[in-house]
């Protein structure tokens, strides 16, 4: 039998480090992978698949990989379940990972970054300084008087 499972997507946040009561290390996040067919408003929606890394592994993603970070995953599908505090029992579906790849390089992603900034920049809507409402901060130091 065969249990292998390759994702390329971005990370859709930071990795969550924690130790184990053995010791161990362990790194939990999502990887945000987009599906083949666009919706009906013509955008790819994305499935956020969890992930976990163990040990050396977890603390590298955690130190090097950034939310929004193009990845490759490469491990193997698992279950796992535990209660909640009601009593419920939930049951997650994840990928161990065995080996990670970044796609992009730490220039690229920071250009993303930025250009993805600038966007939101644009749309964020302008202030009218002279509108009735508005409130405008302006250093003392800055006063020409």
């Amino acid at each position: 039998m065969l249990n292998r499972v390759v994702l390329t997507g971005y990370l859709a946040r930071e990795i969550e480090l924690r130790q184990t009561q053995g010791g161990h290390t362990v790194g939990r996040a999502s990887l945000a992978v987009a599906r083949k067919a666009k919706d009906a408003q013509g955008h790819r929606p994305a499935d956020f698949i969890r992930f976990v890394a163990w040990d050396k592994q977890a603390e590298f993603l955690a130190h090097y990989a950034k939310k929004g970070a193009l990845l490759s995953v490469e491990g193997q599908l698992r279950t796992r379940g535990y209660d909640d505090k009601e009593g419920k029992h939930i049951s997650l579906l994840e990928v161990v990972v065995t080996d990670v790849s970044f796609l992009e390089s730490k220039e690229v992603f920071a250009f993303r970054q930025s250009q993805k900034a600038h966007r939101e920049e644009d749309a964020a809507p302008a202030v009218d300084p002279f509108a009735p409402e508005a409130k405008v901060d302006i250093p003392e130091d800055d006063l020409p008087f």
